[in-house]
Order: structure tokens, then sequence, then C-alpha cells
């Protein structure tokens, strides 16, 4: 609740405000000391107080959603960190293709994922990007899954899918026909999720409006990672690094400054004074006096010059300060752990080997296909197609939708090609994978590939062409037994 400000600071503010300015943030930090504010009110991302335990000296930080989107929008390193984990987790898109199904459905997924946006702007890959990266920028994304009109559709599946991000929420709605309502969710007895509240224009703007909607769980896709039991809300990858971060940028402040300090060369002469306290000589050359009697003198390549008796010149040496590469290192590892991200993620290549590199990388595709499998796949992608081929149903475009997805993140690119491509070959005439689970893994569909290989040969053939990926592979085939003799 805004609280009331007296009337003693209201006439301070307007007869000076600097001095109003400075009395209530002298005012605050009392209270703060004091223990007689629960929070220093302040812009978000000030220090809180502890949670409450008076054996808790410790002051506790609060992060609010406007802080973590202006983080991401103006420091350099949170955006690099945010394009990492959005490339590397969706890429160019998430290709997903019906398993065994004919060629007419999958005619109509070709046709529906160019024009799946709610808004008509992206595709269906598109959509992905912008809803995973808001995901680890705010820690969540509302995907609604809107049924429109037969005539609306033009021939295409009637489904179109909307993104709302959390700052949509109606958050002022507490209760519904008697149930819960918390930060705009509905949950049931059990606890589980069973509607949405939205407002219906993002408040702040112009179009801005305080009436809701409410929409039902089944229409609502809530894509957060979850990583706690009982969870009902995402987390931002960038909650535990806004202040290391932000130390990261004024630390750079601080050396540009003082570069650009350094960078001014500064001579200062000193008079000195006779008995009676009266200035030694003259100052000679360009000198000019300013209206305070300061004296300053023009310096120029190759000139020459007599000082005064008295007079001595000193030079500015403003002095480095020590460690700071090493310090900023640090803050950047400890943001790249933050993050999930590796530290050589953030452009920094310069202490790092290949196989240090490759380790690394290693753990970072395991982590990205965590996500990947146990949280984008299952929770929206699978829904989502589910919901396609229901609203295709019903809408008479397909006899049935019982038809399997498969997914295919983007592969990640090999950093030794021709090394792992060996060791896929051994590890297929092992028999220890299959082909089609290679070819998943460089995130194409195995049907399409083998359609678009066959078609490509026969091409040549029929064109006269021979080239060294046509001929039948010979070293890792199995040898053949020799004929009998007649």
């Amino acid at each position: 609740m805004k609280q009331r400000v007296p009337f003693i600071d209201r006439v301070i503010r307007h007869a000076a405000p600097v001095w109003g300015a400075k009395r209530a943030a002298a005012r605050r930090a009392t209270a703060v000391i004091d223990g007689t504010s629960s929070r220093y009110v302040g812009k978000p991302g000030d220090w809180d107080r502890n949670t409450g335990n008076p054996d808790d000296a410790r002051p506790g930080r609060f992060v609010d959603r406007k802080r973590v989107l202006d983080l991401v929008a103006n420091d350099p390193f949170a955006r690099k960190a945010l394009s990492t984990l959005v490339n590397n987790t969706v890429g160019w898109g998430i290709t997903g293709a019906p398993k065994k199904a004919p060629a007419t459905f999958r005619k109509l997924w070709l046709d529906w994922i160019k024009v799946c946006d709610w808004y008509g702007r992206q595709s269906f890959y598109g959509i992905q990007e912008l809803a995973v990266r808001t995901m680890y920028r705010e820690g969540e994304i509302f995907i609604v899954l809107h049924t429109i009109s037969l005539e609306e559709a033009a021939g295409t599946v009637p489904l179109r899918l909307q993104l709302l991000d959390s700052g949509m929420l109606a958050t002022t709605i507490t209760t519904y026909q008697g149930r819960d309502v918390i930060d705009g969710i509905e949950y049931d007895a059990r606890g589980r999720a069973t509607a949405f509240h939205f407002y219906e224009g993002r408040l702040g703007q112009r179009w801005a409006s305080y009436r809701t909607v409410r929409i039902v769980a089944d229409d609502v896709i809530h894509l957060f990672a979850q990583e706690e039991v009982g969870q009902r809300r995402g987390v931002s990858v960038f909650n535990s690094v806004v202040k290391r971060l932000g130390d990261i940028d004024e630390a750079v402040e601080a050396e540009l400054v003082r570069k650009n300090i350094e960078a001014c060369f500064a001579a200062f002469i000193t008079q000195g004074v006779d008995d009676n306290g009266v200035a030694l000589g003259t100052l000679q050359g360009d000198a000019q006096s300013n209206p305070v009697g300061m004296q300053t003198e023009g310096l120029s390549p190759g000139m020459l010059t007599r000082l005064n008796p008295g007079e001595s010149v000193k030079f500015g040496d403003p002095k480095a300060s020590g460690g700071l590469n090493d310090i900023l290192r640090l803050a950047l590892l400890s943001s790249a752990a933050g993050t999930g991200i590796t530290y050589e993620h953030f452009g920094d290549l310069s202490h790092v080997n290949f196989s240090s590199y490759k380790a690394g990388n290693l753990e970072f595709q395991r982590s990205v296909g965590r996500v990947q499998f146990n949280t984008i796949i299952p929770v929206a992608l699978d829904r989502i197609a589910g919901r396609f081929q229901t609203a295709a149903f019903l809408a008479g475009l397909m006899p049935n939708r019982v038809y399997e997805f498969s997914w295919s993140p983007p592969p990640f690119e090999s950093i030794d090609r021709k090394g792992d491509a060996e060791a896929d070959v051994l590890e297929m005439a092992a028999g220890l994978e299959s082909r089609p689970s290679k070819v998943i893994a460089r995130g194409y569909d195995p049907d399409q590939l083998r359609a678009e290989i066959e078609a490509d040969r026969k091409a040549n053939a029929d064109a006269g062409l021979t080239f060294a990926g046509d001929a039948p592979p010979t070293q890792y085939a199995a040898p053949q037994t020799p004929a009998p003799a007649q």
C-alpha cells in the first residue's frame, strides 16, 4: 500500500526537489537500519531485509520481473547467455513429423505450421523460439490453444497458438466461485490448475485493460522448467545472477573511466612565496587567469619554457587497479554457472584447449537435452500435436487421430566431424546404435531423409552421374561367404 507523505516533506519537495529527494532517501535508509521498514523502497533489485528470522542478519535480494527484463535488455553478457541457451535448445526449431502417417496428413501438418500463429506473424518454429526465449528469461510462458472457424482457417487445420507472458496474468484476482486463485492461476481442491485468468490488454500500455478473461486449463500450456516438488511458477535463469552481472557492468564502467582519466595528460605548476607571502615570479607563455584566480598553461610539441624561481611542475599519474581481469573472469564464471552455460560461451576462449572445451560442451549439451526432452517436448510440443490431430479430426480433415509424433531437436555441431562420423559408423556396425537414432540425433526425420536419398540417387542415375557417396560401402560391410565350388 502506498504510504502517505508527510506535509513538511511535500512542501520541501515542491520548493526544493533535490533536497526533498535527499530527505526521502535518508528517511528510508534510517527506517531500514532501525528495522522499522520491511523493505527498502527503491528500484527493483535493491536490497531487502531477511526473511524474518531474528537470528538472520543477512539481507535478501528482491528480484522482480521488471528487473530481469531490464537486465536482459541492457546487459551484453545477459543477452549473450540468453542467446546461447535459445540457440542450443531450439535453434532453427524442433522439427516434428507424424510416424507412419499418410502423405495427406503430413501435408496438413506442413501447411499448418506456416499459419499457426494467432497473430499471423510467426511460423511454428518462430513460436518455439519466442516461447523458449521467454521461458528462460522470465521463467515461464503461456501458450493458449485457440480453435477458430473453418472459414477463417481457409482450408488449414482450425487451430492457432497465442503466446502470453507472465505480465498478462491477472494477479489481482484471489478467488473465483469458491476456488483459490493465486497469481492469476485457479486451482482445485487437489492443487491442480483448472483455469488461468489473463488481462484483456497489457497493463502500462495505451490499450491497457483491467478486464480479465478466464481460460480453462485444457486450452493453456503453462511451460516452465519444474525444479521442485509442488512448484507452480517458473523461475528465471537470471534470478541468481542479477547482482553479479550488475557488478560486472559497474566494474567495467569504472575501468573505462579510469582509462579516460589516465589518457588526459595533466601537469600542475606550484608557485613558491617569499617571506611576505607574495608569489614568486609570474607565469610565462600563454597563461590565462580565470575569474576565480586559477591559472592554466598550454603545452605544445617541441616547446621550451623556463620556470620562475620557486615554481615546480607535477604531472598527474592515475594508479591502475590491479587484478581486474581475474575479478571479472571469476564474476563471469559464477554468472555462467548460474545461467547454465559454460564460461567460454561468453566469448573468451583464451583459457581453454580442445579437450577441455569439448568436455565442457558435452556437459552443456546434456543440460540442454534434459530441458528439450523433459520439458519442452512433453509439456508443450506433444500437447500441441495432440490438439492439432483433434482439431483436424473434428474439422473432418482426417479420418482418425492416433498418429504419434517424433520430434528432432537441431543437432549440435560436431567439433571433430571426421572423428565423430567414424565413431557413429563403428557403433552402427557393432549394433550399438541404429541408423534412425543417429539421424534423429542430427535433427532430421529418418523417413524423410531416406526418401530424399532415394530420390537423389535415382535422379543421379537417370542423369548418368555417379558420386563417391553413391558407391556401395565396403569398409564396414559384412564379409560375403564364397559360393561353393561346382
